[in-house]
């Protein structure tokens, strides 16, 4: 089965499917901690020593604490002749000033098919809020008119509330169960969160009937995490057909329970360089992959990419329109193509004008909203949309072009072995031409042809067709180089005059092309000025291949500074010196995701003006990072009246570990310091 974003809940798959016998695959290794000591909570009872810590070892800083959070998981027969999954869950949360009153607004979100059988529903709700008054306790209770429930899209509804009486240093207790009639989608578990967390536990008990995929991120250790067996009785009510009359069914299953559980979990803070905080959650999740009928054949419900990719290309919503009659694009084709002189210039035609023609209107969908004449029509369309008619274009012109689905940075990172349509939201298109492979997207359209935006490398990619290969698109493989010139000139009148020219990689060109795009050139000078002394005057700023988008933008500029105090100091680097450190934290829990690897070379000449003298220069360095993984250049040298610079900070890679933070930490604080460090000049006396 291929779970897709149309029904993130799977309906019921089949009636009366028992058996007595299964599997529960897991993808982590059972350990247990010995010395993990659960807390002892119980619903409502709260006292007074609960109020004691005025802060928590685990983050003294924070507004609320997470004192303990519990997940169970177990089946039920119910009155449809099938299983039904019952959620329990309760969570005890201490909330230490008003920053922390957001933790006292509680969600719970609720799925639902296609009828009032179908739905999931709430059930045994009790929450309080308590608080110490005058050395006692006293708890207020959640007001049933204070719950309210929402949609928020199609087949998700959303019971929200917030905790009556919040004041600072309450602990708020809330307790329910959700029961959901989709046995074979259970939900994930997250032990990380906003706040830092004391307990989290979440136990999962299985019926021998499914077999699951367990799925494990983050970088959180397990304070218990076993796995045991049991055998559990399962009254289940057959409705039977319309001319029938119900029947009970009764029978004994094997029952696999597997209990995760973490203690002293911090809390995940969102940094730079991040893709997205939710890639690095500590969190469980599950996928069915095999459903076990009794008296039957075991069946897999874990598509392989092959079948997946097979089912997506028949599917109307995306692939079915690139397998049939395309004829009806031959006459646009012969206009857009024109007189192309290569096979390559054909595809660059075909390219520039879906680019230059067509709107997205929504950047994060891998299915058409609508089919591709009607697409082509409008002239606008979603990114499935636009890349889908690119693709069906190419193939019309007789190009072997294929469509590419992926998971872009801000919606997180997908499984290579699992087909799982619901982690996927971006559509491209490939196209091998002699030997040679281009991935395009014609949805933006500052886009160069061959060029992707940054959110498209996020991992890897998936080739929809005969052979569903991956394709590696990771930050590392993106190498973006920045050359800046500078030159100063003594003019004479103890004034330094001179220009700038900045060439840069194909993504930071990209990203100025999109902002001139809504800006003016003016705007563009004006954020350059801030970036510069009050006293440098800045002018005449020039773009060079601004609309040629598969060249590198150059941006050049005139620069102008006076002075007659007797000393002078100046940064040799000017506006590109590194002048603060990105990584301030004192430690990071996730690894560092930067856009792409980089290397900026700054080289910069400046003539010492009449009537000063070189009091002193910064010394030259030269480090490596990890030995091959980067390095930092910082050359000067003084020739005359001349002084040259060179400056190199360079990293191979984009993605850093969690263990490397310190030391990439300590890198860029080196940089900086370097950086700091002035030319300084003195007036010559008379």
């Amino acid at each position: 089965m291929v779970v897709d974003c149309h029904n993130p809940k799977p309906t019921n798959l089949m009636r009366k499917a028992f058996c007595s016998a299964g599997l529960f695959y897991s993808l982590l290794v059972i350990s247990l901690s010995v010395n993990a000591q659960r807390p002892k909570i119980k619903y409502g009872d709260v006292s007074i020593k609960d109020f004691e810590s005025k802060a928590y070892s685990i983050d003294s800083s924070a507004h609320a604490v997470v004192l303990a959070s519990f997940g169970e998981v177990e089946y039920e027969g119910n009155s449809n002749g099938a299983l039904s999954i019952v959620y329990k869950k309760h969570v005890r949360i201490r909330i230490m000033n008003k920053n922390g009153f957001d933790a006292g607004t509680i969600s719970i979100p609720l799925y639902t098919g296609n009828s009032s059988t179908t739905e999931e529903k709430v059930e045994r709700l009790e929450a309080q809020t308590f608080n110490l008054v005058n050395g006692k306790v006293e708890g207020m209770k959640l007001d049933s008119k204070s719950i309210f429930k929402d949609k928020l899209r199609k087949n998700l509804n959303v019971q929200k509330f917030t905790m009556p009486n919040l004041q600072e240093g309450c602990i708020i207790d809330v307790k329910y169960n959700v029961i959901s009639p989709f046995p074979t989608s259970i939900d994930g578990w997250e032990f990380q969160g906003e706040y830092p967390t004391l307990w989290s536990e979440y136990v999962v008990s299985t019926p021998a009937l499914y077999d699951f995929a367990r799925l494990m991120q983050g970088y959180q250790k397990f304070a218990v995490n076993t796995v045991s067996t049991s055998t559990q009785l399962f009254n289940i009510l057959d409705p039977g057909e319309a001319s029938q009359s119900s029947s009970l069914i009764r029978y004994t299953a094997k029952v696999v329970t597997t209990t995760m559980a973490m203690e002293n979990v911090p809390a995940l803070k969102r940094e730079d360089f991040t893709t997205t905080i939710k890639n690095h959650i500590a969190k469980v999740s599950f996928q069915v992959s095999r459903i076990n009928p009794p008296n039957g054949v075991s069946r897999s419900l874990m598509n392989t990419w092959y079948k997946a990719s097979e089912d997506l290309m028949k599917n109307p919503d995306f692939g079915e329109e690139l397998t049939g009659n395309l004829g009806w694009l031959k006459s646009e084709l012969k206009t857009i193509v024109g007189n192309a002189a290569s096979e390559q210039d054909k595809a660059k035609a075909i390219y520039n004008f879906v680019k230059k023609n067509f709107t997205c209107s929504n950047h994060s969908s891998m299915w058409k909203s609508s089919s591709l004449k009607k697409t082509f029509q409008n002239k606008s369309g979603n990114v499935a949309d636009i890349n889908l008619l690119l693709t069906a274009m190419l193939l019309a012109e007789g190009f072997d072009a294929k469509p590419v689905i992926l998971s872009t940075r801000d919606h997180g990172v997908t499984y290579d072995a699992y087909p799982i349509m619901e982690r996927m939201n971006y559509v491209i298109s490939k196209l091998e031409l002699q030997g040679q492979r281009y991935l395009l997207d014609a949805s933006y359209s500052k886009l160069g042809f061959a060029l992707l935006p940054l959110e498209c490398y996020n991992g890897s990619a998936r080739i929809i067709g005969p052979e569903p290969f991956i394709i590696r698109l990771s930050a590392d493989s993106l190498h973006e180089t920045k050359v800046t010139h500078y030159i100063m000139m003594n003019d004479g009148t103890g004034k330094l005059k001179g220009s700038i020219a900045s060439t840069f990689g194909p993504q930071e060109s990209y990203q100025i092309r999109e902002q001139l795009a809504t800006s003016s050139k003016t705007d563009y000078m004006d954020r350059i000025k801030k970036t510069y002394p009050a006293d440098m005057k800045i002018s005449d700023v020039a773009f060079d291949s601004l609309d040629i988008y598969e060249e590198p933008l150059a941006v050049k500029y005139n620069l102008e500074m006076s002075f007659d105090e007797d000393v002078v100091y100046i940064n040799p680097l000017f506006s590109e010196a590194q002048s603060d450190n990105p990584f301030k934290a004192a430690e990071r829990l996730y690894p560092v995701e930067m856009p792409y690897a980089l290397n900026e070379v700054v080289v910069s000449t400046i003539y010492v003006p009449e009537g000063y003298t070189v009091d002193e220069i910064p010394k030259s360095a030269r480090v490596k990072y990890n030995e091959d993984e980067g390095m930092f250049e910082y050359i000067l040298v003084k020739n005359g009246d001349m002084i040259q610079v060179r400056s190199i900070v360079k990293l191979n890679k984009a993605t850093f570990l969690p263990e490397d933070y310190t030391s990439l930490r300590d890198f860029f604080a080196y940089v900086v310091k370097r950086h700091s460090e002035p030319v300084v000049l003195k007036k010559i006396k008379k």
